[in-house]
């Protein structure tokens, strides 16, 4: 095999750590590592390195990201090198081929490195807003419980035009409420239900609410002076004004 052969085959060590290679290439790569301990110790120490990456990560990495690593290694400029046989046979790479090979692995890792950083940061941004959107929810949990263990909590109940019962708790001296359901069929494709207080000047939205097998509980807040409370379907997202009959109306105690 020719100096400039051998050192091709030295410069797929990479690639070879990472199943990049073809199956003929992988052949090749093979045969030559049962004569190259260089090569065999370099694809044992990616392998071991990416091992500890992958395990380090709490998310599976995109599949786009093995894609960029590859491609980056594409790029990746290869110096030539020589390679002499030791009285043993075994092979030994120079001092200047190690420095090379080693330079074109810190890049190698350099940017794999930098694609965890990346998907580190994707997960910092999802881990806040899950973590946000559950301190919502508990927020929500807790006025819900502050409502329904109120002993001065005004309690009224209707049947929902289509189906279902709705029932709405609340704390008369600052309005806030808890609005539950039962057996309500699911909204139309492209459609909401919204929550609605009602005064002598209109109706304000105070929340949507999407039911989960026909029930919901939504926790509401009912502006000082409203006199009903009500439910009507609406196009998904919402609207400014009631667009529909309403489904429910609740007349709220003086």
């Amino acid at each position: 095999m020719s100096a400039s052969a051998d050192n091709d085959l030295h410069n797929l060590a990479a690639p070879y750590a990472l199943d990049a290679l073809s199956a003929e290439e992988a052949a090749e790569f093979e045969r030559h590592l049962t004569a190259c301990e260089s090569c065999t110790l370099e694809v044992q120490e990616m392998r071991e390195t990416t091992a500890v990456l992958a395990a380090s990560m709490v998310v599976d990495p995109p599949a786009a990201m093995k894609d960029r690593v590859l491609a980056g290694i594409g790029t990746l400029p290869q110096a030539t090198g020589s390679t002499s046989g030791s009285a043993s046979g075994s092979a030994v790479v120079e001092l200047s081929e190690r420095r090379r090979r080693g330079a074109t692995v810190n890049r190698w890792l350099a940017g794999v490195a930098a694609a965890g950083v990346l998907v580190a940061g994707a997960l910092g941004v999802s881990t806040y807003q899950a973590n946000q959107r559950a301190d919502e929810a508990q927020v929500a949990a807790d006025q819900m419980s502050a409502v329904l263990a109120d002993p001065d909590a005004v309690i009224e109940r209707a049947d929902i035009e289509g189906g279902g019962a709705g029932t709405l708790v609340m704390s008369p001296e600052d309005g806030r409420a808890v609005f539950m359901t039962a057996d309500l069929p699911d909204p139309a494709s492209g459609q909401t239900y919204q929550l609605w207080a009602i005064d002598d000047a209109g109706a304000t939205s105070v929340g949507l609410m999407e039911p989960d097998a026909g029930e919901a509980s939504e926790f509401v807040a009912i502006p000082s002076g409203s006199t009903a409370f009500g439910v009507t379907v609406e196009p998904s997202g919402g609207s400014d004004q009631p667009t529909t009959e309403p489904i429910l109306v609740l007349e709220l105690s003086a």
